[in-house]
């Protein structure tokens, strides 16, 4: 147990040490980044898993607002946004996250256009429809060889006095 309660320690030691210098205890600050945080891995996890343009249609998808912020925390959105002490480096910040997202939104959706998903099918069109003609051509090129050779193979186990009633002989 004393190893698990070492282990919580540092980490929340180790969390402490990550906050911005302008996060404090005595204000909403603490809660506002901490929440900015959580938010801000949710939305990169909606970014990571979607990839078509009509899923960023509506900006909360993949955007932080302020005012989300300040309803879910039970603070006055101006106060949190303009009028507090912290609240220019907390709009500073904000401003900052959203521009990451932002960009690894366009990242996605960049990868996503060049490389458009066809499931497990990785040649295009054109390629699957040559490789499809020259397999059929091959197919029929080895059932007239196998027919043949079916043919002579019969043709070879016939009896001797059957074979020349035929004239095959």
């Amino acid at each position: 147990m004393d190893y698990l309660k070492k282990r919580v320690e540092a980490a929340a030691s180790q969390q402490e040490a990550e906050r911005p210098s302008w996060v404090s205890n005595k204000n909403a600050s603490l809660k506002a980044w901490q929440y900015v945080e959580e938010l801000k891995k949710e939305k990169s996890l909606y970014i990571k898993r979607h990839h078509k343009i009509t899923d960023y249609l509506v900006q909360k998808t993949y955007q932080i607002k302020g005012s989300d912020i300040a309803s879910a925390l039970d603070i006055n959105r101006a106060s949190l946004m303009n009028t507090s002490s912290y609240s220019p480096h907390f709009k500073k910040y904000l401003d900052s996250v959203n521009k990451e997202l932002a960009a690894a939104k366009e990242a996605r959706l960049l990868k996503a256009q060049k490389s458009p998903s066809r499931g497990s099918i990785r040649n295009s069109k054109d390629e699957l429809v040559r490789s499809n003609t020259d397999l059929k051509k091959r197919v029929s090129e080895l059932e007239a060889q196998k027919t043949e050779e079916l043919v002579r193979y019969a043709f070879d186990q016939l009896p001797l006095p059957v074979k020349k009633k035929l004239g095959i002989d």
